[in-house]
């Protein structure tokens, strides 16, 4: 009975603070020293119309194009997006990539501890290509900046290579050299093999690859995970000339890249540090153009700890499942429960319909209640309409 209490209790301190709905700025913890505090501390998961003023578009042509504020049938919405042959195209001088990608504003991350976290889908019907596709990526930005991002996410072989690393540091002006990789890249390698990734080889500063004895990964292998499914994603970074840097990657849950050690190693002119969303990819060799590719993101989180992450993860989570239940019922039973969470905060017209004041008066009644009922939930619809 003690144990049941204190697990309800946790369950409703952790609502308290969190009302994970559309853009909101998250307070950094007491805990947290303010001084290694991450530059961004935000939740987002797209509900609201102000995609364009909060982020920055990596726009070289394209303009807004690419990007679209899509809702679904559950209420939910999420944020759309699109690569297209030459769209975004650069840069002939040293490479040829097209891109369609979105950050919020470029920050000083020197000496911050930073978490963040989304949902990611690859819809039905994607085509992978046979290069390149980076999907996300930490990059700290120089003068001229011609090396890969701190940590990288992306697919190759037709979506049958996961490959997760970058570069700690060189030359920031010169392109890729396998002098200035042997001594400055990190990253692991993963094929698939029918449903799951498998470790297939890594790398660690000053180093050659390894098909052996990983140590960058608590995970061998993990589920793939399926197309038209959202992928969840946690990534820690402190970006340190010492040693106690890090790059933290779990997909899922499951950590998948765990590297420690010297982070930021350049020689350049900084210019700040961006956290990209979106498909950046090599463009066809044969000039015949790639397929159109199509990627969804939702519940992006930015914040200086860890446990903070973990905790609006969990909440937004929450928020998805109860919202993925109540338009499940019918409409009437809909109404119904709308009538009784008047009695917990509900002041908006009686329509059946999910929206932020459904939510919070939902929040509002389990804090009330004290009742668990996970995991599924059904009991409290249940409960609410009769």
């Amino acid at each position: 009975m003690v144990k049941a209490n204190l697990f309800r209790l946790t369950f409703i301190l952790f609502l308290l603070p969190l009302n994970v709905y559309s853009w909101e700025k998250v307070e950094v913890p007491d805990y947290v020293n303010k001084d290694s505090a991450s530059p961004w501390n935000f939740f987002d998961d797209f509900e609201g119309n102000n995609f364009f003023t909060k982020y920055i578009i990596n726009d070289k042509g394209a303009g807004r194009k690419p990007f679209k504020l899509v809702k679904e049938r559950n209420g939910n919405t999420y944020i759309q997006i699109t690569v297209k042959h030459g769209w975004n195209k650069c840069c002939e001088a040293w490479n040829s990539t097209e891109r369609a990608e979105f950050s919020p504003p470029k920050k000083n991350s020197l000496n911050k501890e930073i978490w963040y976290g989304f949902r990611m889908r690859i819809p039905k019907g994607f085509k992978h290509i046979d290069d390149r596709v980076l999907i996300s990526q930490f990059k700290n930005q120089f003068q001229n900046m011609k090396k890969s991002p701190l940590l990288g996410i992306r697919y190759y072989e037709k979506g049958n290579l996961l490959a997760v690393g970058g570069d700690t540091g060189g030359l920031a002006k010169v392109p890729y050299n396998e002098k200035e990789n042997l001594k400055h890249g990190i990253g692991i390698k993963y094929k698939k093999f029918r449903d799951e990734w498998f470790a297939y080889n890594e790398k660690k500063r000053n180093s050659y690859k390894t098909f052996q004895y990983f140590k960058l990964t608590d995970h061998k292998t993990f589920d793939v995970g399926e197309v038209g499914e959202w992928i969840h994603f946690k990534i820690g970074v402190f970006n340190s000339e010492n040693d106690d840097g890090f790059v933290t990657v779990y997909i899922d849950d499951k950590l998948v890249f765990n590297y420690e050690g010297i982070t930021y190693d350049w020689n350049g002119v900084y210019k700040g540090s961006v956290v990209r969303l979106g498909p950046y990819r090599d463009s066809d060799p044969q000039k015949k153009g790639y397929p159109t590719q199509t990627i969804h993101y939702d519940d992006l989180v930015i914040v200086s700890d860890k446990k903070t992450l973990d905790q609006i993860v969990k909440s937004a989570s929450l928020k998805n499942t109860l919202r993925n239940k109540f338009v499940s019922l019918n409409e009437d039973v809909r109404k119904k429960v709308q009538i009784s969470l008047q009695n917990f905060g509900y002041n908006s017209k009686v329509d059946g319909l999910w929206g932020r004041n459904t939510w919070t008066s939902i929040k509002q009644y389990l804090e009330t209640s004290g009742k668990n009922y996970e995991p599924d939930f059904s009991q409290l619809f249940y409960d609410l309409k009769n």
